[in-house]
């Protein structure tokens, strides 16, 4: 069984995924899916040299875009997301290993990571906590309406790739054990942005349905401006922003 750790990055981040790689081994490889204005990166020559990673491009941004990218290339038995500021140990990548092949009926499954202050069990998913098989990658692609680079949202890919894949039958399963370590506070830690209110909205309405989106946007526009001191009307005006947008555009 092969791991490949697909690691999303645009331009020059290209430069930063030298210091990520481990010492190869037969059993984990490196895709690395880099998008560009204008013209591409040129790839590190220390990526060239090394057997185990393959670089492919894509114009444009999105990191939903990217990650579609990396599914459609990759080759793999187990497909890892990855920032390109993540770090791992061989310890932990064979920690995700043995997990699906102890599982054979784990479709994908979402773990933990440290550096970010996040606790657990948190019902948000990060996409650097997910693993999942590649057959399961053929049935499902992240929705590119949500997501860093998007033209309105800028997080809730990871909560809506799991709904669809929930919506087809598959087996998420959350295993409590620490797989990588990536630095600061994830995409959904500032509530005062108004992309992330937004988001917030569109995901209670693509994951549960319109009546539970109106009123968890409710309850959690007067939680928040309770504990932040904000304006609750300007709160729930975005969220509703982002049930509509959902609502209208279509993938």
């Amino acid at each position: 069984m092969t791991l490949e750790l697909m690691i999303c990055t645009i331009g020059e981040g290209i430069q930063r995924v030298e210091a990520q790689l481990l010492e190869p081994r037969p059993d984990v490889r490196y895709l690395v899916s880099c998008q560009y204005d204008g013209e591409p990166s040129s790839v590190p020559e220390a990526l060239q040299r090394r057997a185990d990673v393959r670089v492919i491009f894509q114009p444009g941004r999105g990191l939903s875009r990217n990650r579609n990218n990396a599914l459609c290339h990759a080759s793999g038995d187990i497909l890892k997301v990855c920032d390109d500021d993540e770090r791992w140990t061989n310890a932990r990548l064979d920690l995700i290993l043995d997990t699906f092949a102890r599982h054979p009926e784990y479709d994908i499954v979402h773990f933990q990571i440290e550096g970010t202050g996040k606790r657990y069990p948190n019902p948000s998913v990060s996409s650097c906590e997910m693993a999942l098989r590649r057959k399961t990658a053929g049935q499902l692609r992240f929705d590119e309406r949500f997501g860093l680079g998007s033209p309105h949202l800028c997080g809730g890919e990871e909560d809506v790739f799991l709904c669809d894949a929930r919506r087809k039958g598959l087996s998420v399963h959350y295993e409590p054990q620490t797989i990588a370590f990536t630095p600061g506070p994830t995409t959904g830690a500032d509530i005062r942005n108004p992309r992330l209110q937004r988001t917030k909205g569109a995901v209670f309405y693509y994951t549960r349905g319109l009546a539970y989106a109106l009123l968890k946007s409710l309850r959690e526009s007067l939680g928040w401006a309770l504990r932040r001191r904000m304006n609750p009307i300007t709160l729930l005006a975005n969220m509703l922003w982002g049930i509509n947008y959902i609502r209208r555009c279509q993938p």
